[in-house]
């Protein structure tokens, strides 16, 4: 089950319109591979956003703790974030990134995980800006104008929504993860293969021995890269990628979705959900963590 909603633009802005007891607030959360040299958060305050939004940094909210980018933060860091951008438990929020559909997935599951009560997925800010809503682009000194909150999460789904490193590879090595599990890698595939480099130095392509792709990029519609509307549709370019592909995803069986670093995994893992599959959980670590911490054994380049 999705922790957040798609929402079209149309809808967003009807939304911010018709809601007079709670906040609506739109929350930015755009972030660049870093071998593309781009700065979102200046960007956000110096480009343009949705009137009223916060900036969200998922390099940021984050666990601290972990060698590897943008993991999951435990409840006092998210809480200390949230609360820094003014935001409150009653508050609707609903997230976006100016690529399309590519970071927000991430932010709107993370805060999902913490079980805030109204999240949305924007579908998405191209399309919101390609209609001429209303765009804010002044210039900005900080990440949100509102006056700092006590925002308050007391749980975590993170338990049912992410699988560790040591579970994928007791997996692995029992033999049973095609078994067992649908284990789907949303990069492209070219990586996936190790036909190309990855993006990030010193890090070797490939894939965890029995997952197939499924490029992000693939689930999308073209050009304005939003998710199909309908569950049905949904669906059925998932099964024509998965087809074109070689192979088909199992709904009986668990779901693991993976990607770089835990960012495109959740579009596949949102397309998934959106399809109807009913068991889908996230690699957080995904491949950079497994590749850090794997033997060569544990790499495989060869499609299976």
């Amino acid at each position: 089950m999705s922790l957040y909603k798609l929402i079209t633009p149309k809808k967003f802005v009807e939304l911010v319109a018709k809601e007079t007891t709670r906040r609506v607030v739109p929350v930015d959360s755009t972030w660049y591979m870093p071998n593309l040299n781009k700065d979102a958060k200046a960007e956000f305050k110096d480009l343009e956003r949705i009137q009223n939004a916060v900036y969200f940094d998922i390099d940021g909210i984050k666990d601290t703790k972990s060698p590897y980018p943008h993991m999951v933060p435990d409840l006092e860091t998210f809480n200390k974030g949230m609360s820094q951008l003014g935001l409150k438990r009653d508050d609707i929020l609903v997230v976006y990134d100016r690529i399309g559909n590519f970071s927000a997935p991430r932010c709107a599951w993370t805060i999902g995980l913490f079980e805030h009560p109204n999240v949305y997925l924007l579908n998405n800010f191209n399309l919101y800006k390609g209609a001429g809503y209303p765009l804010d682009t002044s210039k900005k000194e900080s990440f949100s104008e509102y006056p700092v909150s006590d925002y308050h999460a007391d749980s975590s789904l993170a338990i049912d929504e992410v699988v560790p490193y040591e579970n994928i590879v007791d997996l692995v090595q029992s033999g049973d993860i095609r078994s067992k599990y649908n284990l789907v890698d949303a990069r492209a595939l070219d990586r996936f293969e190790g036909k190309v480099p990855e993006p990030r130095p010193d890090i070797p392509s490939g894939h965890v021995p029995g997952a197939n792709p499924l490029p992000f990029g693939e689930v999308l519609n073209d050009g304005a890269k939003t998710f199909p509307e309908s569950t049905e549709e949904m669906a059925s370019r998932i099964d024509q990628v998965t087809k074109k592909l070689g192979y088909t995803i199992d709904p009986k069986k668990p779901t693991i979705a993976m990607c770089g670093t835990g960012v495109t995994g959740t579009i596949i893992k949102t397309a998934l959900e959106h399809a109807g599959f009913k068991m889908v959980r996230l690699y957080d670590g995904s491949w950079t963590e497994w590749a850090l911490r794997s033997g060569s054994e544990l790499i495989a380049k060869n499609r299976d």
